[in-house]
């Protein structure tokens, strides 16, 4: 069932330029991995934060993802860039 993920991050400020350009040079990665429909970053910086906000096969594509940055390193170096861990939300579309 496709889910619509949101990830909410509190970021350092002073890190902006260098998380843009690492965030340039992977997000390819992440819009070819399998199971992934849309990724679209969104910055508030009066507020420091991000939210990443994806679209997904299921909730397994994604988890997948996640094991697959976890293991190669990635997933490290991105929360190096959060003042606190990000807060994951799964949404469904509802056919009201």
């Amino acid at each position: 069932m496709p889910v619509r993920v949101q990830i909410t991050c509190s970021l350092e400020p002073s890190n902006y330029p260098s998380l843009k350009a690492f965030l340039a040079q992977n997000l390819p990665n992440v819009r070819g991995f399998e199971g992934c429909e849309r990724v679209n970053i969104l910055f508030d910086e009066t507020q420091s934060q991000m939210l990443i906000d994806e679209d997904w096969q299921s909730i397994n594509t994604h988890q997948n993802y996640m094991m697959f940055i976890s293991n190669n390193g990635v997933l490290e170096t991105l929360k190096a860039y959060f003042s606190e861990p990000p807060k994951i939300s799964y949404f469904y579309l509802s056919n009201l």
